[in-house]
């Protein structure tokens, strides 16, 4: 399946329309505003959407705004505000970024939700073609302890596969995060959910590493996850990996 033929099924749904009008409302009010992710990967698989989320570089953003962002604005963190508005009674959630949106975009969680409208028209990267050609999803980047959640969510969702060695590599990464403080919730999640993964395997020592290394929830990203993937990979090839569990 091309990607002009992805693109074209997301344009041809009923709801399409909306998102455009709506994005280009909001640009004359705030900015150059892009939509992304969640209601495009929606018109694509004919499902009913209740939001419609919107992004801004900071830059982008006109002047009266900024200021209201300066007043709030998050600390240690690339996400700067979300700044709330309603159009026809459609909530809309306007998420402004230190950076260029499209960076923001790169490090979306699940690489097949990586298309975005802007006033240049409807994109989406190699990666999201692929998994949607393919029926899967891949992760893109660790984003926090709720990529876990956010993957079994689009999974049941969309009907969508998870490769093994993704699945495998992202729940024993979650469960060596016993050094992070996590909230309650997601703390009770881990305890219902997270089978233990035996930290004296192979992989269970380089994965402790990596999240070791470098989880900072000051960060948005696991910068090094498609070689670990890679790594999984091959060494789900070598053993047999259910012992592992």
């Amino acid at each position: 399946m091309p990607r002009t033929t992805i693109l074209n099924k997301i344009m041809n749904n009923k709801r399409y329309a909306e998102v455009v009008s709506v994005r280009e409302r909001l640009s004359e009010k705030y900015g150059e505003i892009t939509v992304a992710g969640g209601c495009l990967v929606d018109c694509y698989f004919d499902k009913d959407f209740y939001d419609i989320d919107m992004f801004i570089s900071y830059k982008d953003l006109k002047d009266e705004w900024k200021k209201e962002v300066d007043r709030n604005k998050r600390q240690k963190s690339h996400i700067l505000h979300v700044l709330r508005d309603e159009i026809d009674g459609q909530a809309i959630d306007i998420i402004v970024v230190d950076y260029s949106v499209a960076k923001h975009i790169r490090r979306f969680d699940q690489a097949f939700k990586q298309i975005w409208l802007d006033s240049k028209g409807l994109h989406m990267k190699k990666q999201a073609v692929i998994d949607i050609e393919s029926n899967r999803i891949s992760i893109n980047t660790v984003n926090g302890p709720v990529v876990y959640f956010r993957v079994l969510k689009s999974a049941r969702k969309y009907q969508m596969k998870v490769d093994e060695e993704d699945f495998f590599l992202l729940e024993n990464f979650m469960s060596t995060l016993t050094h992070v403080r996590l909230s309650e919730k997601y703390a009770q999640m881990k305890r219902e959910f997270m089978p233990y993964k035996n930290p004296n395997m192979p992989l269970g020592r380089l994965v402790y590493s990596y999240s070791r290394l470098y989880w900072d929830t000051s960060k948005l990203f696991l910068p090094s996850w498609r070689m670990l993937r890679r790594v999984t990979a091959v060494y789900m090839q070598l053993i047999d990996w259910k012992h592992t569990r």
